[in-house]
């Protein structure tokens, strides 16, 4: 099966995760489309001066890929400055956050993998 991620219809997230501001949201791979244990596959757009909250995970890891902008990442509680082509893994019950604090959108996409 093929999907083009730039081709999935656009939602728009209010307040992602508690954050500030909008951000695009683009659900490409749901739970469904999978026999293993993927959560999902997104894409999201986040502009200037918006964020994706600081929030805990539960049972699941989370890997975020940065396909264009910069911004800075909160991951329990240390901050860290990320780029195009960086792979952030969020760990099991792990915490993090996402703050566009450039002046061009950030463009990533999420792949969620549940633990079982």
């Amino acid at each position: 099966m093929i999907r083009n991620f730039l081709e999935t219809k656009k939602q728009i997230q209010h307040s992602a995760h508690e954050g500030i501001g909008s951000v695009e949201l683009y659900e490409i791979w749901g739970k469904s489309d999978f026999v293993s244990h993927c959560d999902f596959i997104d894409r999201q757009v986040i502009p200037p001066n918006s964020t994706v909250g600081y929030h805990k995970h539960g049972n699941n890891e989370e890997m975020y890929i940065i396909l264009e902008g910069s911004g800075t990442m909160t991951i329990d509680n240390q901050e860290v400055k990320v780029k195009k082509g960086d792979m952030i893994k969020n760990k099991p019950f792990g915490e993090h956050g996402l703050v566009n604090d450039s002046d061009s959108d950030i463009d990533l996409l999420i792949i969620q993998f549940g633990l079982g």
